[in-house]
């Protein structure tokens, strides 16, 4: 485990790589102004008076359920942005928007809920490594027909990749303009074209990940039919959290399909913690309801809500080829 810090270091230097003379845009909150301060001293000291931090407090009352006009204009100006702040039900709106212009005019980190633990342990991690082994399931995966999932816990989903949709490869080097992603890293992702089956959600993502963390006694049992949520089948002890689910999964005509298919490449990692920004890069898979970032992947749809599952120790197969057994990579 190394510091907070060295974690910024690490994004700024390694990571984004920030040159002498780039303007970089880091966008925090009250909540984690010392992850913001931190990635701040480090980008000063890569390129010293080219720095803006700004807070999101300062651009109206949260939920932010749209791009600020003032945060928007500053935008342009980056070479290099960061977003480190809580995630907030309701600011989707706001921080998708966000993404779209920084990847415009820059590259992008995005650590929505990061924490100071992210920082000691996921952003210390070789990054090197880290893009050599997603870069190694990208080539035995990027022309996989189907795909089959199951956990321990119970999963079983399969899915079937449109042929001309592409794999996003998020290794956590963001080194040119309009590169981004998570922060901390380590994942391969696709959208799903179909999928059906059962799947098990050991943790949540957007703001159900703080809410809740490792759902170690209420995993959510999830039917996919025709990659649409059963709605009236979920399952889940916690019955606070199955109605609030639901409800999420019901915003938009979209927000029950099944979207993102994901593979977690960050094999530093050691344990689930209950934080979806780093579980999500845990050697494992993860599925996400709504939006499958259709500018990344190709999907010919789209949502304004994103939801994430992880399936904890999965068996992964490419077409008839194992790719993973019990979270462990065998390419």
């Amino acid at each position: 485990m190394g510091t907070v810090d060295e974690g910024a270091q690490v994004a700024v230097e390694v990571c984004m790589k920030v040159a002498l003379g780039e303007h970089v845009l880091i966008v925090t909150d009250s909540f984690t102004r010392r992850i913001g301060e931190a990635l701040k001293k480090a980008a000063e000291k890569a390129s010293p008076n080219n720095v803006k931090l700004v807070f999101l407090e300062d651009f109206g009352q949260r939920p932010l359920t749209s791009l600020p006009k003032r945060l928007e204009d500053m935008i342009p100006w980056a070479n290099v942005t960061f977003y480190a702040a809580r995630s907030i039900d309701g600011e989707l709106g706001m921080r998708m928007p966000l993404i779209k212009l920084a990847k415009t005019y820059a590259r992008h980190g995005h650590m929505p809920s990061v924490s100071e633990r992210l920082m000691q342990e996921g952003m210390c991690a070789d990054y090197e490594k880290i893009s050599e082994l997603t870069n190694r399931v990208h080539e035995a995966v990027r022309s996989a027909k189907t795909a089959r999932v199951t956990s321990p816990a119970g999963s079983d989903l399969r899915v079937e990749f449109h042929p001309e949709w592409r794999w996003k490869v998020s290794d956590g080097l963001f080194r040119t303009k309009g590169k981004w992603g998570n922060l901390p890293d380590g994942e391969l992702c696709t959208a799903a074209w179909k999928a059906n089956g059962t799947l098990i959600g050991e943790e949540l993502g957007d703001w159900f990940s703080d809410k809740y963390g490792v759902l170690e006694r209420s995993p959510v049992e999830i039917a996919v039919r025709d990659s649409r949520v059963a709605l009236n089948n979920v399952r889940c002890s916690n019955e606070v959290l199955r109605k609030e689910l639901v409800k999420y999964l019901q915003t938009d005509e979209n927000s029950d399909r099944l979207g993102e298919f994901a593979v977690g490449t960050n094999t530093f990692l050691t344990e689930l913690i209950g934080n979806l920004l780093q579980d999500e890069k845990f050697p494992t898979i993860h599925v996400a309801f709504g939006d499958p970032y259709p500018d990344e992947t190709g999907a010919d749809w789209k949502s304004t809500t994103h939801v994430d599952a992880v399936l904890r120790d999965a068996t992964f197969w490419a077409d008839d080829t194992k790719i993973m057994e019990n979270g462990r990579f065998l390419v």
